[in-house]
């Protein structure tokens, strides 16, 4: 691969993109019963591939094979869960998403592939 050349751009002219849904983590707060409460920025349309890892993958990462697992390419800086912190959430198809980890090579060609975990209906 070639460094600053952004594969996701050039396989996008190829490959249909969908429109997921962005709700980037953006702190907790306790609410009265004493619970921490994840709050999210405004839902933020999208663009990128979402495929579907395959069983597999998912045995071989060593995940729960019970859940459903989706890959997202896209161009916008999604993170995963950070210390102290929770991961961003993606709603695509009816189902919220959580991040949790993928490949960033968002710094050197402007992309990210981000490992989505299905949590439940939006």
């Amino acid at each position: 691969m070639i460094p600053g050349i952004n594969l996701l751009d050039l396989a996008s002219g190829v490959i249909a993109q969908q429109a997921p849904v962005w709700l980037k983590f953006k702190g907790r707060t306790e609410n009265a019963r004493g619970q921490w409460v994840n709050k999210y920025e405004p839902p933020q349309p999208i663009q990128g591939s979402w495929q579907p890892v395959g069983e597999s993958t998912i045995r071989d990462l060593g995940l729960d094979t019970a859940k459903r697992y989706f890959n997202l390419y896209t161009s916008h800086p999604v993170e995963n869960v950070q210390r102290g912190a929770a991961p961003d959430q993606l709603v695509f198809g009816g189902r919220r998403h959580d991040v949790v980890g993928g490949a960033d090579w968002y710094t050197q060609d402007g992309w990210r592939g981000i490992l989505c975990v299905d949590v439940g209906p939006a």
